[in-house]
């Protein structure tokens, strides 16, 4: 994702100037207007939340202890097995724990792993960015202020988050999350963060985008926990346009969370990908909106804003660029209250907003659809 977001970097803005009269909700932009920069998590902000996040490297260490051959491997080892979130973390990427644990051990006896080899040959590397982990210790306290700020308040959230990087060795997703009593697990698979590190990211970079990557994970788990839940948030019945918007507002904040503070506000530094994430977008929109299609084919539209390449998951980041600009200028309150509400009260709190504030522009079918619905 670093290389199509720095890519973007050229990008411009330009949006057609355009006017509408006062918002239907009666938001007050004025007030909002000075939230134009930064992203739109606040760790200082004050919330009825009460979120704990910690890192603890531990396994990290101790994995690489026994990739490396360094030396108390057996200490590492007897550490690793009573470790409670290894063995569930690599369950949960379709792992065997012992047969994980025995490659580590004839790793660290010297018989050759190709995969784990890799790990090993930049073994330096990765002991930095530990180190780096280590050194800004306060950063995962910050990240779970910065969750609790964009998580509605009208239901206060008590949680205990453990961010625990490690060396997944090959399973398929970047963070796994699970509870042990009453602590949420967040396992962040470190290489595979790391992308190349050919070309030689600097460890604190490393370190920030594990950050993101577990807030958004972390942030998924909560709210589908406590905020997403029926009538606001009805369960999906079938390809529609509300199983779009649906996926599009859960979307948005979970993918807020991967971009770097730097690129905000997103729709003025990545005009132009985020455009074409709309036309794509509102083509799906339309088509489920006029369901004039088999079953099958309207469910391969609705699939295909959730997949693919990072740019191409159009829910994805129509629900980022909704989430940043309805809480830049409409306001972190009347956005939350949206999301609360449900995924049609925050389309139409953009919809009412789109056009005052030059944004990105939803279908105009998507109003009539919302009108037709409420009568």
């Amino acid at each position: 994702m670093r290389r199509s977001l720095r890519s973007a970097r050229r990008f411009s803005r330009g949006a057609k100037p355009c006017l509408r009269g006062a918002l239907l909700l009666g938001l007050s932009l004025s007030a909002a207007a000075s939230r134009a920069a930064g992203p739109p998590f606040d760790h200082k902000l004050a919330t009825p939340h009460r979120i704990e996040m910690s890192a603890d490297l531990g396994p990290a260490r101790d994995e690489l202890t026994l990739i490396t051959g360094g030396p108390e491997a057996a200490a590492a080892l007897r550490r690793l097995k009573a470790h409670p979130a290894v063995a569930p973390a690599l369950t949960k990427q379709g792992m065997s724990p012992d047969s994980y644990l025995g490659r580590l051990v004839t790793a660290a006896a010297g018989t050759p792993d190709p995969l784990l080899q890799t790990y090993a040959a930049d073994g330096a590397f990765y002991g930095r960015v530990l180190q780096a982990f280590e050194a800004d210790s306060a950063l995962a306290a910050l990240e779970g202020n910065r969750l609790a700020s964009l998580l509605p308040t009208a239901t206060p959230i008590t949680a205990k988050l453990v961010l625990v990087p490690f060396f997944g060795a090959a399973g398929f997703a970047d963070v796994v999350t699970f509870r042990e009593g009453d602590t949420l697990y967040v396992v962040a698979d470190l290489p595979r963060l790391a992308g190349d590190i050919r070309a030689t990211p600097p460890p604190k970079e490393v370190v920030l985008k594990v950050l993101r990557a577990a807030a958004a994970e972390a942030w998924r788990v909560l709210f589908e926990a406590h905020v997403k839940k029926p009538p606001a948030w009805p369960a999906e019945k079938g390809a529609d346009i509300d199983a779009l918007l649906s996926r599009t507002v859960a979307e948005g904040p979970v993918t807020v969370f991967l971009f770097p503070d730097e690129f905000f506000p997103i729709d003025s530094l990545l005009e132009e990908p985020i455009a074409r994430s709309f036309a794509r977008w509102n083509r799906s929109a339309e088509a489920l909106i006029a369901a004039k299609k088999k079953e099958k084919e309207l469910s391969e539209i609705l699939e295909t804003t959730t997949r693919g390449e990072f740019w191409n998951r159009s829910a994805a980041i129509v629900g980022a660029e909704m989430t940043d600009a309805l809480v830049r200028h409409a306001g972190r309150e009347a956005y939350l209250k949206a999301l609360t509400a449900g995924p049609r009260a925050v389309a139409a709190l953009y919809l009412d907003l789109q056009k005052l504030k030059k944004l990105p522009l939803l279908t105009k079918e998507l109003r009539k659809a919302l009108d037709a619905k409420k009568e």
